[in-house]
């Protein structure tokens, strides 16, 4: 038979003794649905299949338990009666159970159910089927209802919960509803809060790359949407933003103009008026000397070597 077939897992025998009723309670039910599927009527068949899909831990409880009274064997019928068929499937339930179930003790049960409170990540729902399965147990009969409204009183997550179950005015059904309607309105909440503050962490780390992309001179500017330039952060002297016109790494405090003639800045940061520019161009001429020649320590105060004229020649020889 495949495995495919049967969606049971084998029966779990080394569970807590805590949680051994429950392993079995639940354990069986599956079972019993499964034969109600495929439409397994026989107590044999019965048996051998609940034996052989339990496992060897299964096996090895049945095998070592003795009969107990609430079993039934049938009497032996006169020939040429058909005999009737032997319930070995339901006498084999009902000592596994005896063993498993035993004697409840409702005292315990009732601890147990008082202890139940929320998770904190754990749905309304789960926590409301957690106080219904443990009720079961409790006897609670005609109280349930009220048991399981007080339970959620004292040990929901949300306080608003609380507060409704405190009130009286609610039944178990109402503030069910009202607490999974909570439960939906605080998560939206949590969406929207969300949405909200990615844009904002979005446009900061833009803004701390922009502070920190390397200089590309006019490419780097043209290629950004803002740039430093409306920030007011451009260099007064030499037009750079990665530093202030007072930084002293700035190349232009040494550089002359080639507008005005004037040091410390560059000619395209020039603010030297057209009339000025013309009368320090009388007085000044940019030296056409080679670009190897010219340093950022070049003192331009020096005079310059002019060129040998043919009376110093005659004056050496």
């Amino acid at each position: 038979m495949n495995d495919n077939d049967w969606p049971l897992q084998l029966f779990n025998e080394a569970a807590d003794s805590s949680d051994l009723r429950r392993e079995w309670e639940e354990w069986h039910r599956s079972f019993e649905l499964i034969l109600e599927m495929k439409g397994i009527e026989g107590q044999h068949e019965k048996l051998v299949l609940l034996l052989a899909r339990g496992g060897r831990g299964l096996q090895r409880i049945f095998y070592n338990l003795r009969p107990v009274p609430e079993e039934v064997y049938l009497d032996p019928v006169p020939v040429p009666l058909l005999p009737k068929e032997i319930p070995e499937y339901d006498n084999a339930v009902v000592r596994l159970s005896k063993f498993f179930i035993g004697k409840r003790n409702v005292r315990i049960e009732l601890e147990l159910f008082r202890t139940i409170k929320q998770a904190e990540s754990e749905p309304f729902s789960q926590f409301l089927l957690r106080l219904r399965t443990q009720a079961t147990r409790c006897e609670f009969q005609e109280r349930e209802e009220i048991e399981i409204l007080q339970q959620v009183t004292m040990g929901a997550l949300d306080e608003r919960v609380r507060d409704k179950g405190l009130e009286g005015t609610l039944d178990l059904d109402e503030i069910s509803n009202y607490a999974m309607n909570r439960e939906m309105l605080l998560k939206q909440k949590e969406k929207a809060k969300a949405s909200k503050e990615e844009p904002a962490v979005i446009a900061a780390v833009k803004q701390d790359w922009v502070a920190k992309a390397p200089f590309r001179g006019k490419t780097r500017a043209r290629s950004l949407n803002y740039s430093s330039r409306s920030m007011g952060n451009e260099c007064d002297r030499c037009g750079s933003y990665r530093h202030f016109s007072d930084g002293v790494n700035c190349p232009a405090r040494k550089a002359r103009c080639n507008n005005c003639g004037k040091i410390g800045h560059f000619g395209r940061k020039c603010r030297t008026s057209a009339n000025k520019r013309c009368g320090n161009w009388d007085t000044w001429r940019q030296p056409k000397v080679g670009a190897n020649a010219v340093t950022s320590d070049h003192n331009w105060n020096e005079e310059l070597p002019r060129r040998p004229i043919p009376e110093d020649i005659q004056q050496v020889k």
